[in-house]
């Protein structure tokens, strides 16, 4: 089994989340023995730092272009002309996050 300094284990930590594989194949692919791996994700997991209170993260690779489906719940539009749009179709708002973008919009 090899070996990882902190950063090392932080990089495969970031791997890991993002390959959507379980802890036990991701640690077999790395040759990391799982009880190290577990151990380290768990200790990354309770020293990183939360998100600020009220901001959600929204994965914006799982809309399609042109694909807006169901109501119009809020359009904020920038300054600069950019425009983000939020549809009622968008599966991973949660409900009382939209009531409040309802409740902006009325």
């Amino acid at each position: 089994m090899k070996r990882y300094n902190h950063d090392q284990m932080i990089q495969l930590y970031e791997q890991w989340k993002a390959s959507g594989t379980s802890k036990m194949a991701f640690a077999r692919s790395q040759q990391i023995a799982l009880s190290t791996f577990y151990y380290r994700a768990n200790k990354i997991e309770r020293t990183a730092v939360p998100s600020p209170a009220g901001f959600h993260r929204i994965d914006t690779e799982a809309l399609h272009a042109g694909a807006h489906q169901g109501e119009l719940m809020a359009a904020i539009e920038y300054p600069s002309g950019m425009r983000l749009e939020l549809y009622s179709s968008f599966q991973q708002v949660s409900p009382s996050y939209t009531q409040l973008l309802k409740s902006l919009t009325s």
